[in-house]
């Protein structure tokens, strides 16, 4: 108990309140299920035991959330994983800081003789740190779920949902129609910009495509054989999907900028790791013509 923290840097710990519709998407619904899950459990460990104090039950529950880890378990009588959650607090394991890039072990559970190790990727040397990463969070998840941020995070990411991917494909000049709607919900890929990537992913650039296709080539299912195709795009067709992809990221980068100026000062540095991603993007496109 001595070794364990005795405060957190999140959010919740902290008692800041984030208005739900100023977060980004990719952090909004985590939030909003963090703060779900902390006061159903406030709630009930309350009901049990009247004499606990709040601030000791979230103290409690940021020690096992900022050190459980996902292992698949056997089902038990007292544990509730109906959402499909399946935790162990591990010792040691727990103790690892986070890098997604320098990280040298590689935490992993061997089912056959039911250990959970970490196995190291490199050679490393007496007083080394050994960094484990957590998972492709961005630096919003990171500070909700355990109190920091990264400098530079290549996880960063901007959602795209469809019916703001449709409105940016018709102010770039793409006529989309219902039949196009229809063949994008059947596709259901991703339409977000990743850190990560070199340029937007392949995803995205399909979804423009679908938005580009001629009804014929929608009729009787024939998209299938354009989308799932092995074969490479053919340049004029790859050209039309860059040249409009570039203007509904630009049009995006816009709006995210925008948005970012009326966003409270707590919450702007997430929007604006936002808009990096979109310049990101965009610099893709003008790195390529030069």
């Amino acid at each position: 108990m001595k070794i364990l923290p005795k405060v957190f840097d999140t959010p919740a710990f902290k008692g800041t309140e984030y208005d739900t519709a100023t977060l980004p998407l990719s952090i909004r619904k985590y939030w909003v299920d963090q703060k779900k899950e902390i006061s159903e459990i406030s709630e009930k460990l309350m009901k049990l035991f009247p004499e606990l104090q709040y601030d000791k039950i979230l103290w409690a529950w940021h020690v096992t959330n900022t050190r459980c880890i996902f292992v698949e378990n056997e089902e038990h009588d007292n544990v509730d994983n109906s959402d499909g959650d399946t935790i162990a607090v591990i010792p040691f394991v727990d103790m690892l800081n986070h890098d997604p890039i320098k990280f040298q072990g590689v935490a992993l559970h061997e089912k056959l003789n039911g250990r959970y190790v970490v196995q190291a990727k490199r050679q490393i040397m007496g007083g080394e740190q050994v960094f484990v990463c957590y998972g492709p969070h961005d630096n919003t998840r990171l500070l909700v779920e355990y109190g920091f941020t990264l400098p530079e995070n290549l996880n960063t990411k901007v959602l795209i949902p469809q019916e703001v991917l449709i409105t940016l494909a018709k102010i770039a000049g793409i006529e989309v129609t219902k039949e196009h709607e229809r063949v994008l919900t059947e596709v259901g890929l991703p339409s977000h910009l990743y850190a990560t990537d070199e340029g937007p992913s392949w995803s995205l650039k399909n979804n423009v495509r679908v938005m580009l296709l001629e009804h014929w080539q929608m009729a009787n299912g024939r998209w299938k054989k354009i989308i799932y195709s092995h074969d490479p795009i053919e340049d004029d067709v790859a050209a039309k999907i860059d040249e409009k992809l570039k203007i509904m990221l630009k049009e995006l980068r816009e709006g995210v900028a925008e948005k970012t100026k009326k966003m409270p000062s707590e919450v702007q540095w997430m929007w604006e790791e936002q808009v990096k991603v979109c310049d990101a993007a965009i610099a893709h496109f003008d790195k390529n013509v030069e």
